[in-house]
């Protein structure tokens, strides 16, 4: 076939499941990192490439932290399950493993921030409430750096972190220096309230440097401490009720579950491997591997078989040893020592995520959700591995270069009450009044109330609802005279915040009253005025809303507030 006629034949295939957007968005034609904006707020979050959407995909908020050279200013982010904005923040700077974990009955918000040497971080750990207000900051122990790789709390009240320290190590069984330098990997488990140390476990103590499969060569010599060897390359742990953990190794291949007196129960994958895998090497097989995580619920009493998820990468920066990445579900029989495949949810499209990712099975549903790390995408699949929504918030064509990445991205329950105030904007030109409230979960709609001051009290009367569409909501004002404000309502029509008011002839609406205030005589001037516009007010007609609007009036007209 004619080089012209493949490809339009692949032009014709790839359009047919793409949008002409998409189709550009994804060869990265609209930029490496394309973004949406708004009127009410200066945020410019990734503009998501929705690709699949099923209404069997939970109805949940997704969590992730981009990153990344094209990625100006990184933090943490929440979308909706229809890809609208929620909650964007960058007072923190770059953060990794953006969640939301349950402590004491209470769900917070939970991340790493800090700084990294392309390895391991130095940084701490923090927990927000629903207000986004720093309650909890956690440090690791003995004087060590807090790594980005885990903070994962327990329901005993503590939390698991990792932590790479650098130190002389005899690198002889390698060809490498006798005084060499490693990266050893340690995890900590720290009381969240006191932060007293727990337990504590070291790779070295357990694994030698020649079961590792990363080579010591390039940026990792060994030759000096700013060019240790990361031999073990901790990523992941977790824990059970019973008191085993669980950590992940990816540069041994390794799963490697602890006792709670530090000792190895067992090994699954690499060069230690213990398991019979009845899976023809895929249960053991798994390479450059990510978030080894127990799946909620498998720890029955009693039971002997183990279920877990994995993130398999199958490949590195260096290295491609699979085509593709995927997420595995496991089951690992320590009666019998066998492995098994439960699930395998391989990446749609076929790309490869050579570093970062996660696995995460959703409770409510058993819906499988993947954040596929380096490549700038995330995927909730059914439990048998139907793909349900698909979403890329970067240029496919970019994935391998990472020029926008999230270490992890999750979906979770989510209710943010932010104690700011709504932003709003208006364009004067058009009479129109965008408005926006970062992080706010519950708002329905937006009820349009006009504002006027006789110096002694603030006095307001409802004119209109109008429903929230989106994170950004646009209204076109009927009347610009006068001045406004908008509150936000809940499905049940109460209130949950004020927008400062704003006048559509003057963008300075806070100041002008301001300067009202100072003037007696132009306050005086401007009461008939204000009269002129109640009396307007009154006389307006609202426009037929949806139900929330008809009852909030029909309430506010009952019991006029002043």
């Amino acid at each position: 076939m004619p080089i012209h006629l493949l490809l339009l034949t692949t032009l014709l295939h790839l359009t047919q499941a793409l949008t002409w957007h998409s189709l550009l968005y994804d060869t990265g034609l609209l930029g490496a990192h394309p973004v949406r904006k708004y009127e009410s707020v200066d945020l410019a979050p990734p503009e998501l490439n929705i690709l699949a959407w099923d209404p069997r995909c939970e109805d949940k908020y997704v969590f992730f932290s981009p990153r990344g050279h094209f990625y100006p200013q990184p933090g943490p982010l929440i979308f909706d399950n229809k890809g609208e904005l929620v909650w964007m923040e960058s007072r923190f700077g770059m953060v990794m493993d953006f969640r939301v974990q349950r402590y004491r009955g209470e769900d917070y918000l939970t991340f790493w921030a800090g700084e990294d040497d392309g390895t391991r971080g130095l940084g701490m750990y923090y927990m927000l409430d629903s207000t986004y207000t720093t309650t909890h900051t956690i440090t690791a122990a003995n004087n060590q750096a807090g790594d980005i790789h885990e903070f994962q709390l327990t329901a005993a009240g503590t939390a698991l972190i990792t932590i790479y320290e650098i130190r002389p190590f005899d690198l002889t069984p390698l060809n490498g220096p006798a005084n060499g330098w490693i990266y050893d990997c340690l995890f900590q488990e720290v009381d969240i309230e006191t932060g007293a140390l727990l337990f504590s476990w070291r790779a070295s103590d357990h694994y030698n440097i020649t079961e590792s499969y990363f080579p010591l060569n390039g940026k990792g010599t060994g030759n000096s401490s700013d060019a240790a060897y990361d031999y073990f390359h901790i990523n992941s742990v977790d824990k059970l009720a019973d008191g085993r953990y669980l950590v992940s190794s990816r540069y041994m291949h390794t799963v490697t579950c602890i006792g709670r007196d530090g000792a190895v129960l067992w090994v699954l994958g690499g060069r230690r491997n213990m398991f019979e895998d009845l899976s023809g090497g895929l249960a053991t097989g798994f390479k450059w591997q990510h978030n080894a995580k127990w799946v909620p619920g498998s720890d029955l009493s009693g039971a002997t078989v183990d279920v877990m998820t994995v993130f398999d990468n199958g490949a590195n920066d260096h290295v491609m040893d699979e085509g593709s990445s995927r997420g595995l579900v496991l089951e690992v029989d320590v009666g019998n020592w066998t492995a098994a495949v439960r699930s395998v949810y391989p990446a749609p499209g076929g790309f490869s995520a050579h570093s970062q990712g996660n696995v995460q099975v959703l409770e409510e549903s058993g819906n499988v959700f993947v954040g596929w790390g380096k490549a700038a995408a995330f995927t909730e699949f059914s439990a048998r591995g139907d793909v349900l929504c698909h979403t890329h918030w970067g240029p496919q064509m970019f994935f391998p270069l990472g020029w926008v990445k999230s270490y992890r991205t999750y979906k979770a329950a989510w209710v943010g009450r932010p104690v700011a105030p709504p932003d709003v904007a208006v364009d004067q030109g058009s009479g129109t009044v965008f408005v926006s409230w970062n992080g706010a979960t519950d708002v329905a709609g937006w009820v349009l109330q006009r504002v006027w001051n006789n110096a002694t009290e603030e006095q307001v009367e409802t004119v209109d609802y109008v429903p929230r569409t989106g994170f950004e909501t646009a209204i076109e004002m009927a009347e610009t005279a006068g001045f406004w404000r908008l509150v936000a309502v809940d499905f049940t029509g109460e209130e949950l915040g004020y927008t400062e008011v704003f006048g559509l002839d003057d963008s300075e609406s806070g100041s002008l009253f301001a300067a009202m205030a100072a003037d007696e005589g132009l306050l005086h001037m401007l009461i008939p005025a204000c009269a002129v516009g109640a009396m307007l007010a009154a006389l307006w007609q609202t426009r037929k809303r949806i139900s929330i609007g008809l009852r909030y009036l029909a309430s506010r007209r009952a019991r006029r507030v002043y």
